[in-house]
């Protein structure tokens, strides 16, 4: 026995043994338990579990100690694990399993890079769940406090510094309905998990003030057509380096704004999705008529993409923009990236500059307060199109095909109720402008 347990007290032919921690302040009783065939989660062997009986009567210790005694028996009868895992380790032991299903579906669908399914798991996981959950055991995580999370989820952002806000642009003050939802759906699956592994013997309940309340999703922040012109006609002088803050403009800035001006127009006049477009080289590019007997871009998706590989043809338009990007980047070999810095290496995102240029445009926001992204041009797309086209079920079919979404979800997120049920819309061709139109009205 260590030197360092003092006043040693043995239960049950030395199964059991209470003592004295050495220089502790409080004369606690701690114990250490032995029970044949104790095992950890992971099936390894557990020679004897040590934990303070948090008294300091003895009798009171033994009892204690007894009851302990008798449950690790069971769990050992059992074949349960008998170490008190926190959220965290839960967590891990069940992530190790989930990632390789993700990883095995993505593969399985040919895809290949970044799997951004587990992409979201990690980053909600280590900026929501084991930020609130984390440091608990498993036995902490009552009822209450799982459902306290709710609360907590939904005032992060409104609690969260200016500084780490700033390192998030893309963040939402309110919580949108789908993403809580998928929290749900993914905490739901952590603690059912853990209940049939027998790491814990109940399963809260999960479930968020949005589907509490039968409040219908939210649809994301959008643009007009006169607000996309008001965006257009900031952009001309921004990319001049005449932006409402701008002092001095180098040429690399200049080039960076341009870049991001065509990114702007690739997602207004094609509905892709952000991370899509970043995704192109000029292979990817070719034309053809479109509905409206003009010639436009035939886009070909990647197969690593959100919804895999599809053909995305866009407006007329954008012909323009992709050979003013042409020209600005020099870089149009077949496996050139379109969106490329000097060197030609792939630009990842205009996140920062994209919020901010908005923000100078005094476009961030909508009337109700909701932040616009650059998903929001794909939204944008959507409508403009529907409005261009006509507002039939064949157009609802080819807009989903092209976006690389389901009609359902059209409907429900990316073209407002009242245009699908017939609402009068402002036929017009303003809300597409090539690079031409731009030029004109800056110069007149």
């Amino acid at each position: 026995m260590s030197k360092s347990y003092l006043n040693k007290v043995e239960l049950k032919g030395g199964q059991i043994i209470l003592f004295h921690r050495q220089n502790a302040q409080r004369p606690v009783y701690h114990m250490r338990i032995h029970v044949r065939g104790m095992k950890d989660i992971r099936g390894n062997k557990v020679t004897y579990v040590q934990r303070s009986t948090g008294e300091t009567d003895l009798e009171e210790a033994r009892r204690i100690a007894l009851d302990a005694f008798d449950d690790l028996k069971l769990k050992a009868r059992a074949k349960q694990a008998v170490t008190t895992l926190t959220f965290s380790e839960m967590y891990e032991l069940w992530w190790e399993s989930k990632k390789k299903i993700l990883e095995q579906q993505w593969f399985a669908k040919g895809r290949t890079g970044k799997n951004k399914r587990v992409e979201w798991y990690e980053k909600h996981a280590q900026r929501y769940w084991l930020a609130y959950f984390g440091k608990h055991k498993v036995e902490e995580l009552t009822h209450s406090f799982v459902q306290g999370y709710w609360n907590w989820r939904q005032t992060y952002w409104a609690r969260a510094s200016e500084e780490e806000r700033k390192k998030y642009p893309n963040h939402a003050i309110n919580p949108a309905k789908k993403s809580l939802d998928m929290e749900q759906s993914a905490l739901r699956e952590v603690f059912g998990w853990a209940n049939s592994m027998k790491l814990i013997n109940y399963t809260p309940l999960i479930q968020n003030p949005y589907a509490r309340k039968g409040i219908k999703p939210k649809r994301r922040a959008s643009f007009d057509e006169s607000e996309f012109l008001l965006l257009q006609d900031y952009m001309a002088e921004w990319v001049q380096g005449r932006g409402k803050h701008d002092r001095r403009v180098n040429a690399a800035h200049k080039r960076n704004r341009k870049l991001l001006q065509i990114y702007v127009h690739f997602l207004a006049y094609t509905g892709m999705r952000t991370g899509e477009v970043l995704k192109l080289k000029h292979k990817d590019i070719g034309y053809a008529l479109i509905e409206t007997r003009e010639t436009g871009l035939v886009i070909q998706v990647a197969d690593d993409t959100k919804t895999g590989a599809r053909e995305v043809t866009s407006t007329a338009d954008l012909v323009d923009w992709y050979e003013e990007l042409c020209k600005l980047t020099g870089h149009t070999e077949r496996d050139d990236w379109l969106f490329c810095n000097w060197q030609g290496k792939q630009i990842t995102g205009f996140y920062k500059t994209f919020a901010k240029l908005l923000d100078e445009a005094e476009l961030l926001y909508t009337e109700n307060g909701d932040r616009r992204s650059a998903y929001s041009l794909r939204h944008y797309y959507a409508e403009q199109m529907f409005a261009e086209i006509g507002h039939t079920h064949a157009v609802l079919d080819m807009l989903a095909t092209n976006m690389g979404t389901g009609r359902d979800y059209l409907e429900s997120y990316y073209i407002r109720r009242g245009l699908i049920d017939g609402e009068a819309l402002v036929r017009t061709r303003h809300g597409y402008r090539g690079v031409d139109a731009v030029a004109h009205d800056v110069s007149s």
